[in-house]
């Protein structure tokens, strides 16, 4: 059976009470069809139930000697010619040896048998299909090749764990990146928006205190979740909105729909809220007062939608952390790495808005636990 080593990961392929499990499963399925086989050429009870315990308890033993040897030559690291090879001259002389033993097994059961009969001579309890020379060889030789499917199997399962782990340390420094590249700027006008407002309108100042700590809960505390429910997503970007609203006054209104099916669905962390960003980074620059910016998001029948929009027009900024395209390559890049052809991301302006929509298809969806 594959080898139980553990992986450079630290997590064996199979752990050895499974391994342990699936070696005595094909052993106990093997005795079970070689006493159904033997059976008719065997009268006595007894002996039926010794020769079958002798025939499997021998196979069982020497073929985790044999499965041993396998993984200390590395049989599933080397060549297909020199795996064929291995294969071949290590079932052929287990199976041969196995045989002998059984011989000897069968001898001692019952010791009245080799005196009286030759060496190429049926003996009472052979006959059976299971019971010639020949089968032991081929029976060790198919348990060898199921050794190395199953070893191969389980290699591959296991480099597909540490690429999916390789990819979510990758997703979480992205994720950890995009926590940064908020616009700081964000936080030092939201902390001189509080300070003028301990001197204008200390009443509100509570408020101001509040919506931004709602934001910053999100973006600073969690820094694990490379998932979140849209709600989750959308309050953040609720939050943002208002500090800014405190900011701009009048000048900025903000409208936020979004069904309750749709804000259960588990999206990417820090999908909206880059959108929402640019929309208030850039959207004064071509919109007429007041800026006004809607977030919706629906379940249809194609799937999710989630839409940032912002009245005013396209802005060509100039590269760099500050520009639009930093914001919106990470949203790509993140739909990308969790929906790839299950996705669609357009940009449009229509009738004095700029739309941001993300579709996810409906097979893609998964209402967050």
């Amino acid at each position: 059976m594959p080898e139980s080593a553990s992986s450079p990961s630290g997590t064996p392929p199979l752990r050895p009470a499974a391994l342990g499990g699936l070696q005595g499963a094909v052993w106990i399925v093997y005795g079970i069809a070689y006493y159904l086989t033997l059976r008719p050429h065997q009268p006595f009870a007894d002996l039926l139930w010794k020769q079958t315990l002798i025939a499997a308890g021998s196979g069982l033993l020497l073929s985790t000697g044999l499965g041993a040897l396998y993984w200390t030559v590395g049989l599933r690291q080397r060549r297909p010619a020199w795996q064929g090879l291995i294969l071949l001259v290590g079932g052929l002389s287990v199976g041969l040896l196995w045989y002998q033993g059984k011989a000897w097994g069968v001898d001692w059961a019952n010791p009245f048998i080799a005196p009286v009969s030759g060496i190429a001579s049926l003996r009472p309890g052979e006959g059976s299909i299971l019971s010639g020379p020949a089968t032991f060889p081929i029976v060790m030789l198919a348990w060898s090749g199921l050794y190395l499917g199953l070893a191969q199997w389980y290699a591959q399962q296991r480099q597909e764990r540490r690429l999916l782990r390789a990819d979510a340390e990758a997703q979480r420094a992205q994720l950890q990146m995009l926590r940064y590249q908020l616009n700081p700027h964000f936080f030092f006008n939201a902390l001189n928006t509080i300070g003028a407002l301990a001197d204008e309108d200390p009443a509100r100042v509570k408020t101001a205190v509040r919506e931004l700590s709602g934001f910053l809960r999100y973006t600073l505390l969690d820094d694990e979740a490379l998932n979140t429910p849209l709600r989750d997503e959308v309050t953040a970007a609720e939050h943002y909105l208002s500090v800014e609203k405190i900011r701009f006054e009048d000048d900025l209104q903000t409208e936020v729909d979004v069904t309750d099916e749709a804000a259960q669905q588990a999206v990417p962390s820090f999908l909206v809220l880059p959108l929402v960003e640019n929309a208030v980074k850039h959207g004064p620059y071509t919109s007429p007062t007041p800026l006004r910016i809607r977030v919706t998001g629906t379940v249809a029948e194609e799937g999710l939608v989630v839409e940032v929009a912002n009245t005013g027009h396209w802005r060509d900024s100039p590269p760099g952390p500050d520009g639009t395209d930093t914001g919106l390559d990470n949203v790509r890049t993140r739909l990308q790495t969790q929906y790839p052809e299950q996705h669609d991301f357009t940009l449009t302006e229509e009738d004095g808005w700029v739309r941001a929509r993300i579709e996810i298809d409906t097979d893609a969806l998964a209402p967050h636990a």
